[in-house]
């Protein structure tokens, strides 16, 4: 199965992954039909099977091309000249920018896979975490996030936040899934800076 960047991938390729990502964001994975993401994307069903057994597979695709996406992110911002707290209002909105397209039955669908894809999804989580984990110790070594916090811990935090995400009557209380994931975000991020730079903001304040 073909797999490489969107950019480089065959025209019909490209417009089944476009059409079947902004479909699944705005509505989740599973009402979305293969005949539908055709329909949008004014390609046959046979031109889908050629570059996908199944939507499963579709799904998997676009969610690599969101890592590699990630990867890229953190690597540019990691290498900027810049305070970490620039780094993280730079990320938050970048985060903010994808989240506005995505919707609460995504987020919801994405804690809570079909069988099938429960594997898959918690490999990918496993591997963005890795990724973010990477990138926090980066920071730990120049000295911008606090050195007495254990990347375990973190990975705990996370996953405890994360299973916020599955709690529906908390996620319905924000307007915008995006509201929510932000609202995750900047809570552990003003955590793990270190403490002198929470009293410098603090300060600010007054």
């Amino acid at each position: 199965m073909e797999q490489a960047d969107i950019n480089i991938k065959p025209k019909k390729m490209g417009q089944i992954i476009t059409t079947a990502e902004d479909l699944f964001q705005r509505f989740g994975f599973k009402r979305i039909t293969i005949e539908e993401i055709c329909s949008k994307a004014e390609v046959s069903k046979m031109t889908f099977y050629k570059y996908f057994q199944n939507k499963n597979e579709l799904i998997k695709c676009i969610m690599d091309n969101w890592l590699g996406h990630i990867v890229k992110g953190l690597e540019d911002v990691s290498k900027m000249d810049i305070t970490f707290t620039e780094k993280i209002r730079i990320l938050l909105r970048l985060k903010e920018e994808t989240n506005a397209k995505i919707s609460k039955e995504f987020i919801l669908e994405y804690m809570n896979p079909d069988n099938d894809m429960r594997i898959y999804f918690r490999e990918f989580y496993d591997r963005a975490i890795s990724i973010f984990i990477e990138f926090i110790k980066t920071a730990q070594f120049r000295g911008e996030v606090r050195k007495d916090i254990k990347p375990e811990f973190l990975i705990a935090m996370l996953n405890k936040m994360i299973e916020m995400a599955k709690d529906e009557p908390l996620v319905q209380l924000y307007p915008r899934a995006a509201d929510f994931s932000l609202e995750i975000n900047n809570f552990f991020y003003c955590g793990i800076l270190p403490l002198e730079t929470l009293d410098n903001r603090n300060d600010e304040k007054k």
